[in-house]
């Protein structure tokens, strides 16, 4: 399944995104006959690529659209995808968490990474080409509900824009500098679910 998951992973990377307009219904259509994924699949694994692994920006989140399109999936099968992937964050990283003081630096990482996931789901979730505002498909994607956030934590960490936000002052936010404020990327640092965060002591 690894090795699957690789070639899956390298293959769209060949078109994505600086070959776009060249990943067609037939490519993966092959894609998928030579790793036996489903249309979904295929959307959900690459998007957990995209989240770890590619700079989150208009560029990668179009590809996500593009894939959307080119695997013919619905509204539906899309939130699907997106919250299969909210709920496997949840499981890695537990609830969502600004305020970290007392945390072990384990701890502080952990849910750092938990919140920079966040924040792209949340502009995917709320993308329309993705996922249509207010339908029912919507509905199931609400990240409150899967990572126990309030209001007030989904305003803090929302993507506004990905087109006029500063690079840099994001990444800054992302990596954080303070407790309550961090969020770094990448899975370094995780715990099984069912051990909650220690405070030092």
């Amino acid at each position: 399944m690894i090795d699957k998951n690789k070639v899956l992973v390298e293959e769209l990377s060949a078109y994505l995104p600086d070959r776009r307009s060249e990943l067609s219904a037939g490519v993966v259509r092959k894609l998928r006959g030579s790793t036996g994924f489903s249309a979904v699949e295929v959307f959900r694994k690459y998007l957990w690529f995209l989240l770890r692994e590619r700079k989150f920006d208009a560029a990668a989140v179009q590809d996500m659209v593009l894939l959307k399109g080119v695997l013919g999936l619905s509204d539906e099968q899309v939130a699907e995808a997106l919250q299969e992937r909210a709920a496997r964050i949840y499981d890695k990283y537990g609830t969502l968490m600004l305020n970290v003081d007392g945390f072990t630096a384990e701890g502080v990482e952990r849910k750092a990474t938990c919140r920079a996931l966040f924040s792209k789901l949340l502009y995917l979730t709320e993308h329309e080409p993705l996922v249509a505002q207010g339908s029912e498909a919507f509905k199931t994607t609400d990240l409150r509900m899967i990572f126990g956030a309030t209001d007030e934590d989904v305003e803090k960490l929302r993507i506004v824009s990905l087109y006029d936000m500063d690079i840099e002052a994001m990444e800054s936010l992302m990596k954080g500098s303070s407790a309550a404020d961090s969020a770094a990327q990448g899975e370094q640092g995780s715990q099984p679910s069912g051990q909650p965060d220690k405070p030092s002591s």
